[in-house]
């Protein structure tokens, strides 16, 4: 009797337990996932806020710099055209009265009044161009972020673009917008991360060079006529740069090489 009982008891005790572990794994298998939930954001979170802090605290010493104000023509700014430009055109013109009020402020006898002006015009409608350009590409210091310059628009369906060259030569054609508007607009650009402007050799900055700017005409918009003005082109620039024992021969390894 007790052999029979015995064996019955224990197969009951193993039914029950095994019944138990069956209604936990649910349990465990809820707890686990949130676990997880918690867990994965937690880890996003610290390596986004590791990539924040990281941008956030790097060295920069960010400055506006004025690469030409057009005051006079230091620079010798000069123009060309494509084909089909109509006889003794295009031409440009310095010293000009009229720097934008939005820039210079209501009082006129301020030292920044002269702006540069362009007038073009051509024999056939199409996607003409117009290019104006410094006689030597001017050197853009530091890392440049952005660039604007003041666009005088006489409402023509006209886009305009600035050309950056990168130290392979390889020169960015960058759209600035339309001159579809009146009066005088600040027009910019922010520069793109792919263009290079280091490397990882020293001497490592890389400056880019402001090539020209470049007009264009839309084929269905007149271009018998037209005008435009320019003033105040600048960047805003990062000048910083790391400092390390020697750094005054990186800096200045081409002066000392080219004697």
């Amino acid at each position: 009797m007790k052999l029979t009982v015995l064996p019955e008891m224990l197969f009951t005790q193993l039914i029950s337990h095994s019944k138990r572990r069956i209604r936990m794994k649910p349990r465990f298998f809820v707890i686990s996932l949130l676990l997880l939930a918690f867990t994965i954001p937690t880890l996003s979170s610290a390596q986004f806020l590791g990539y924040t802090f990281g941008q956030r605290y790097k060295m920069e010493d960010i400055r506006s710099i004025v690469l030409d104000d057009f005051e006079n023509n230091e620079k010798n700014w000069q123009v060309s055209a494509s084909r089909f430009t109509a006889k003794d055109f295009p031409i440009l013109k310095t010293g000009i009265e009229g720097s934008p009020i939005a820039l210079e402020g209501s009082d006129r006898e301020t030292e920044n009044k002269y702006v540069l002006g362009v007038r073009s015009a051509f024999t056939r409608k199409g996607y003409n161009s117009v290019w104006i350009y410094p006689e030597k590409e001017i050197v853009i210091p530091g890392h440049v972020k952005k660039l604007d310059v003041w666009v005088w628009g006489a409402n023509y369906y006209y886009s305009i673009e600035v050309h950056l060259r990168d130290y392979r030569g390889i020169v960015h054609k960058l759209p600035m917008g339309s001159l579809h508007f009146i009066g005088w607009r600040n027009l910019s650009i922010v520069i793109p991360n792919q263009i290079p402007q280091y490397i990882r050799y020293l001497p490592m900055e890389k400056p880019l060079t402001l090539v020209r700017f470049a007009i264009w005409t839309e084929p269905s918009e007149r271009v018998d006529d037209y005008v435009c003005y320019f003033d105040h082109l600048k960047v805003l620039t990062d000048m910083y740069r790391e400092r390390f024992d020697g750094d005054v021969l990186a800096e200045q390894s081409k002066e000392i090489w080219s004697k």
